[in-house]
């Protein structure tokens, strides 16, 4: 397949489609409160399959491009998801959230890695051997075993979902 795509989807199957499926339900909720149609379809159910398509698909290059941000991924996804339903809980004080882009960037990559730490445990990283270490790192590329500290659950979980057994620091 173009770009060695095929074998990339098969192995990240497991969090292509968690991330995907998150997606679709944050968009699904963010529009849900909506009353507009499109086509005889709820623009909450064509949000959020336009949301899996580009997060599913921004996935899949981070995966090939940046291995080594693969966690990020779906800790961003819940981030979203959970926004979203802060977004539907409390609707005055979420669409201002919404209404700058700023604002909800930070809160879903803040998010990211604050659900990051409860998904995965502490991912380690290689420490920087030196200055061109700092600003790319080593293993940055490449798509190696993951080294983490974590619990029973989080260790099965980051198994499962890497598809591959982790290291346990």
């Amino acid at each position: 397949m173009f770009f060695g795509f095929g074998p990339l989807i098969y192995k990240e199957r497991r969090r292509l489609l968690f991330v995907a499926l998150m997606a679709f339900l944050a968009g699904f909720v963010f529009y849900l409160r909506a009353d507009l149609y499109f086509y005889g379809v709820h623009v909450a159910i064509v949000t959020g399959l336009v949301y899996a398509l580009v997060v599913g698909l921004c996935a899949i290059l981070v995966c090939r491009f940046l291995p080594s941000m693969r966690f990020m991924i779906e800790a961003v996804a819940v981030s979203r998801l959970a926004l979203s339903f802060f977004v539907l809980a409390v609707p005055h004080v979420g669409y201002r959230i919404l209404a700058d882009p700023f604002v909800t960037a930070l809160l879903v990559v803040f998010g990211g890695f604050l659900v990051s730490r409860l998904l995965h445990g502490r991912i380690i990283r290689e420490k920087a051997r030196g200055w061109r270490d700092r600003i790319v790192p080593r293993n940055g590329f490449q798509r190696a075993p993951v080294l983490v500290e974590a619990n029973a659950w989080q260790f099965r979980f980051v198994g499962w979902m890497d598809d591959a057994v982790p290291i346990r620091v």
